[in-house]
């Protein structure tokens, strides 16, 4: 889910509940409230039970006021009333006209019918049900006033409770309002503040660490997220893109060693050409090479040293030409037949020259045919074949060449007899410029850029290639292409 939608549901299931919270915490908190004051004033006595006297308070007043009003009027009914009163920590105060009592078993004194005299009028005009609240001797003191009209001299009930215990609540009450706002302020806040932290907060401090590390030039860790919203996504691309740039400097280091790998190699096996033409150029100049059968012995070996250097800049140009992708490849559909007995016919003069017993194999159909660069396909049999005749090391050389067909792949390979190699040295036969230890050192002629240029060719045709050996024994390099090459515009040429 996207952050916009989380915070949006999270906003309006906020609302919903806030409303559904506020309204069941202020019943709640009114009904908490008031009961808490009430027990205050209701001391020690159930909520039944001064609920109960409360009502047969009233109402035994309430009868007097209607069937009995002389009763109203007599001490002994007021000191009664009075004494109803004591559960509550009360008493009753009657006035008439002028004239202020009090009766009960917590009656107060003339001084307190002073104060209440004087607060009842501070409130105003005596009214039923009007409330008055008196502070004497440290004490919080309720009156209800109970008017009688239909006594001939004004008659008033005061029913005193002691408030003190229900004040000193009402100071805790704003301790109430407050752990309630609290408490939703919380409801609404913490949902919002863990969407926001989990999928905001933290993901945005990874991608701020990851930063850093890059920017510090390390490239050596992974950024993960797993939430499905607009920063989890970011953060995947940011990894996609991290990924991407290591890869790219790791290719680019690469590239580097084997430049400079390419230089050393290149100063190597130009060098030792070089020498021997110096060599023979500094004889000629001094004089060694004295007579005319001599003085052409030198200039053969010098001219071929030159045309192995010349081979090498041709072998080196064309490999970067393939590397860059600059070599035009004529492809065309060939039979492949014509094509094998035209290469082994060619292949047989280089091998005649060397005295290389050349035998091949033709296991593909008559009417075969395959998609490929004549030209370089030609060069390729001409490389592996002259690989084989250059490291040859039997008395009874011999290179063995097959052309067959594997479903719709050509396969052909080119097998010898002569030293193999090694599966470490197997593995590198294919990077140009390298030649086993056995033959770097030894003067034998060629440019180490042979297999890597058959390599190179070979891909261009969508194939592939692989050498298997056993040392001392044989060597062998197989390759297989496609027979046919739709994919491939012909004149990619």
């Amino acid at each position: 889910m996207s952050i916009r939608l989380k915070l949006i549901f999270t906003y309006l299931l906020g609302t919903l509940l806030t409303a559904i919270i506020v309204t069941m915490t202020g019943i709640g908190l009114v009904t908490a409230v008031l009961s808490y004051l009430a027990s205050g004033i209701v001391k020690d006595q159930s909520p039944h039970e001064a609920f109960s006297r409360s009502i047969d308070l009233f109402v035994d007043l309430r009868y007097a006021e209607r069937y009995a009003p002389e009763e109203l009027t007599s001490p002994a009914f007021a000191a009664s009333i009075g004494d109803r009163l004591q559960p509550f920590g009360g008493f009753l105060v009657v006035r008439q006209g002028e004239r202020w009592e009090s009766y009960g078993a917590l009656s107060e004194g003339e001084a307190f019918l002073e104060q209440l005299r004087q607060d009842v009028a501070t409130a105003g005009p005596d009214e039923d049900g009007m409330f008055v609240v008196s502070a004497w001797e440290e004490r919080d003191l309720l009156s209800v006033a109970y008017n009688f009209p239909g006594i001939d001299d004004p008659l008033t009930y005061y029913l005193v409770a002691d408030m003190t215990d229900a004040g000193s609540k009402t100071n805790r009450f704003e301790l109430f309002v407050l752990l309630g706002i609290a408490i939703l302020v919380g409801i609404i806040l913490l949902p919002l503040l863990w969407i926001t932290t989990r999928d905001i907060v933290r993901p945005l401090r990874q991608l701020e660490q990851g930063s850093r590390r890059i920017a510090e030039g390390d490239l050596n860790f992974r950024l993960e997220s797993r939430v499905r919203n607009e920063v989890g996504s970011v953060i995947r691309s940011y990894e996609k893109m991290r990924s991407e740039l290591q890869r790219s400097i790791e290719a680019q280091l690469a590239l580097e060693d084997n430049r400079k790998e390419l230089i050393s190699n290149i100063s190597h096996d130009l060098k030792t050409p070089l020498t021997s033409i110096k060599g023979y150029v500094e004889g000629i100049r001094v004089g060694i090479a004295d007579d005319p059968e001599k003085l052409k012995k030198y200039i053969d070996v010098i001219y071929a040293k030159a045309l192995d250097m010349d081979r090498m800049i041709d072998d080196l140009f064309l490999l970067s030409k393939l590397d860059l992708e600059q070599e035009r490849f004529y492809l065309e559909t060939v039979p492949l037949e014509p094509f094998y007995r035209q290469t082994m016919s060619e292949l047989q003069m280089e091998c005649e020259r060397a005295g290389v017993r050349l035998t091949g194999e033709y296991e593909a159909g008559p009417d075969d045919v395959v998609t490929m660069d004549v030209q370089k396909m030609r060069r390729v049999m001409l490389n592996l074949v002259g690989n084989s005749v250059k490291f040859m090391d039997k008395t009874e050389p011999h290179i063995h060449v097959y052309f067959g067909r594997q479903s719709d792949d050509w396969v052909f390979a080119v097998t010898d007899n002569g030293p193999g190699m090694g599966p470490a040295e197997l593995e590198r036969i294919f990077d140009r410029f390298y030649r086993a230890d056995a033959f770097r050192n030894q003067n034998v002629a060629g440019s180490g850029l042979g297999l890597a240029i058959v390599k190179q060719i070979i891909a261009n045709h969508g194939g592939t290639i692989h050498a298997r050996s056993e040392p001392g024994q044989s060597m062998t390099v197989m390759i297989s292409i496609p027979m046919k090459r739709d994919s491939i515009d012909a004149g990619r040429a």
